[in-house]
């Protein structure tokens, strides 16, 4: 029976004893409200934080299973789990098929926990953060040791709209990040590192494909992936899209891809694509490849900032600091700055100032360079200036008028990748030159 025919039943057998004045439109928005307040009445909060949990099940486990039987808003945060499951989950907080209770996590947030997979099975299927059937998730600042199955975002052709998947590291993953049959997934300043070769996986550090489980035949549109560190030691693939009907709206930018045993490799419909392919595509145009330069392969953290981002938006602007570190307490973040650093850690520095001219606030970035640069001048005594580049020989190879604001300038396709000296004149002002590395996008 649909929910108008009850409210005209309960109309009509009680329309005697209402004020005559009380039309059926009103009893329809009295009802309504009643069933909105009882639905947020039985709205549970749930907050898990700060546990630690040891699954030493060999075989199949839901791992740690979050109820769900009625609506709730979860918050899980700065909990630890190690797993050693063939198969299943560590951390279940959704569903695999559509049913029910579809859609009572949706907002759910996982912050700042850690996952540790010790298993020994390379055929392992056990997914470690597990999230089907629910939208708007924010899943950031956790760290994924030898996951299996990382992150999945699982669906039957739901659409995110505030969700985002955001400062996590993931190490040595047989699949680093999946969107199944769900729309609009957001992959955001993430560090991905694997040594795995490619007889150990045969999945990208992100796959994205339809949903066809029981029948159904869920895309995956719209998928975007900004600012994010890829480190291969071997030549897995990056990025896998096993469709190309999930390439529908489908971005990919501002990233960095480093490969030790030579290209970074993508794959399309069960094609293997270069760089300089996936680049024809039309995705990754403002991305490099280039060594970010780790301390060390447990912390992640860069030698140096790494200022080629795109700004996300005000909401992400806070990244894992440099010293975070996961002890059952919310890992230090730190926000980023004018330019947007990429991969999961962020530094705490104003990025590439010129020597000697603090208060004019004048700023070079990114360095190392290729394709183009920036030049960001807040100095109000300079209106208006130029921008010399030169050799190391002291020859002038560029010279760009520039003013107050952003500018950008673009690198000539016929200018030799190598270091060299950026000088900015503007008015009695000269500045002391700048190094600036050019770099080759492929």
């Amino acid at each position: 029976m649909y929910l108008p025919e009850v409210i005209e039943r309960v109309y009509k057998s009680r329309r005697d004893t209402l004020p005559s004045n009380l039309s059926m439109m009103r009893v329809l928005v009295l009802f309504s409200i009643l069933i909105i307040s009882n639905c947020l009445k039985s709205q549970i909060i749930l907050k898990i934080e700060g546990t630690v949990v040891n699954n030493t099940q060999q075989e199949f486990s839901y791992g740690v299973e979050i109820p769900h039987a009625q609506r709730t808003l979860l918050t899980y945060c700065n909990n630890s789990i190690t797993s050693v499951n063939k198969s299943g989950y560590m951390l279940m907080a959704g569903d695999e098929v559509p049913g029910l209770y579809n859609n009572n996590l949706d907002g759910e947030v996982i912050t700042g926990n850690i996952f540790i997979w010790n298993g020994g099975d390379k055929a392992s299927t056990t997914h470690v953060l597990f999230t089907g059937y629910s939208v708007d998730v924010t899943i950031k600042y956790n760290y994924l040791l030898n996951p299996p199955n990382g992150i999945q975002r699982k669906s039957n052709g739901m659409t995110e709209r505030n969700g985002v998947i955001a400062y996590n590291i993931i190490k040595n993953p047989m699949v680093g990040i999946v969107v199944k049959g769900m729309n609009g997934v957001r992959i955001v300043n993430n560090t991905f590192y694997t040594e795995r070769t490619n007889d150990q996986v045969v999945r990208g550090l992100i796959d994205i494909h339809k949903n066809t489980d029981g029948g159904l035949n869920a895309n995956s549109a719209g998928t975007k992936i900004y600012n994010n560190i890829f480190y291969t030691k071997h030549n897995t693939v990056n990025i896998k899209i096993y469709e190309t009907t999930c390439l529908e709206d489908f971005e990919s930018d501002y990233n960095i891809f480093w490969c030790e045993s030579g290209e970074p490799l993508f794959e399309i419909g069960g094609s293997i694509r270069t760089f300089a392919q996936w680049q024809a595509m039309g995705f990754d145009q403002h991305s490099v490849i280039m060594n970010p330069d780790f301390v060390d392969f447990i912390d992640f953290v860069p030698q140096k900032p790494l200022n080629y981002g795109k700004n996300i938006g005000i909401e992400l602007q806070a990244g894992l600091a440099i010293d975070a570190t996961w002890n059952l307490n919310t890992p230090r973040t730190i926000n980023q700055g004018e330019i947007w650093q990429v991969g999961a850690r962020i530094h705490a520095t104003e990025v590439n100032l010129l020597p000697e001219q603090p208060a004019n606030r004048i700023m070079l970035y990114p360095n190392p360079a290729f394709e183009r640069f920036y030049v960001s001048i807040k100095d109000s005594n300079l209106i208006k200036g130029s921008i010399e580049l030169l050799d190391v020989a002291g020859r002038l190879q560029l010279k760009e008028a520039i003013e107050v604001g952003i500018n950008e300038i673009e690198i000539p396709t016929s200018l030799t990748p190598g270091l060299y000296n950026v000088v900015i004149r503007g008015l009695d002002l000269e500045h002391k030159p700048q190094k600036l590395l050019i770099i080759k996008g492929v």
